[in-house]
């Protein structure tokens, strides 16, 4: 048994020897031959002696021979290899390199210029302005022509009368507002004659606005026996804050009325008959308006509702929708 005891350590020795003059010779055979590549997860025993004398050495030498074995210096080299050039490689990618198809989120692009909002033209005032004055020719003036253009001097206009027989559309030349009473006789405007005048127009007279077809009813456009209209566009300029229905004669009367028109598409009402919205009393149309039967407005034409007698009856709300409507009709919008 001690003889056998003795060759058990002389083996061991001869082992140890052996591995320790293999490990100087070719100091890389325990080392892994790439960094880059996995390392075995066992490194792989020294070869068994099989020159031991008996199957029970053999058996007993293993344990001894595995651990030695597993005393390698993988582990230096393994930490080694963790440490790699590639994470260094990949920070200065991060830091560097910017994908091609990046949006430039840092440059905010420029807003569209708006567009300017279009300069409000001044008021266009009556000083100075010139008005035709267009009435019934006889002696004495009619009344309520004297009425209406000493209110029309007194906005500060000046003032031209005409009498109806001498009217032409030449006479309007030159002048800033034409004006058409309700005493002018109606025969002198038949015929289309002011279709081609590019002046802002107020008429009085509903026959004007049939003329040139921007109302559909010749005769019998007056309504009498009434002293009100509705405001049916109280937020307009024109109606000048009053709104519902309001009394523009301080009486009824069989003499007088309320004159209408039966207007077009494109007419802009601001009163009608109290109680029947197709019956515009105070209207107009815009310059460029087209009227049903296609003719198209060279001006803004207005008009207002009034018949003989108004001047001695008349409210301060009708005053002030009278003074109101040629104000806007001078504007010529």
């Amino acid at each position: 048994m001690k003889r056998f005891l003795i060759l058990l350590v002389i083996a061991l020795m001869t082992m140890t020897m052996i591995a320790c003059s293999s490990s100087k010779e070719n100091p890389d055979a325990s080392v892994s031959p790439k960094v880059t590549e996995s390392v075995a997860p066992t490194m792989s025993p020294v070869p068994t002696v099989t020159a031991a004398p008996t199957e029970s050495s053999k058996a007993s030498a293993l344990p001894t021979a595995t651990s030695m074995a597993s005393v390698t210096p993988a582990p230096t080299e393994s930490s080694k290899a963790s440490v790699t050039p590639a994470a260094t490689d990949s920070s200065k990618a991060s830091a560097t390199t910017v994908p091609k198809d990046s949006p430039k989120a840092t440059v905010a692009p420029s807003p569209a210029a708006a567009k300017p909002e279009p300069t409000p033209q001044p008021e266009i005032s009556p000083k100075g302005k010139k008005v035709l004055f267009v009435g019934r020719e006889q002696v004495p003036v009619p009344a309520e022509d004297v009425a209406i253009a000493d209110r029309l001097k007194g906005m500060g206009f000046i003032v031209t009368k005409l009498g109806d027989k001498d009217f032409t559309a030449d006479e309007t030349k030159g002048y800033d507002l034409l004006y058409f009473s309700q005493t002018v006789n109606s025969k002198f405007l038949k015929g289309g004659v002011m279709k081609d005048v590019a002046i802002p127009t107020v008429y009085v007279k509903s026959h004007g606005m049939f003329y040139l077809g921007l109302s559909s009813l010749e005769e019998g456009a007056t309504v009498k026996k009434i002293k009100s209209i509705d405001i049916v566009d109280s937020k307009h300029k024109v109606a000048g804050g009053l709104s519902g229905t309001v009394d523009v004669f301080k009486e009824a009367d069989t003499g007088y009325g309320v004159s209408f028109g039966i207007v077009g598409k494109e007419a802009k009402v601001i009163a009608t008959i109290p109680g029947d919205k197709t019956k515009a009393a105070l209207y107009y149309y815009d310059k460029g308006s087209k009227a049903d039967n296609g003719y198209t407005t060279k001006a803004r034409l207005s008009f207002y509702y009034w018949s003989n007698g108004m001047q001695d009856n008349s409210t301060d709300a009708g005053w002030k929708l009278w003074d109101n409507i040629v104000l806007w009709t001078l504007q010529n919008g």
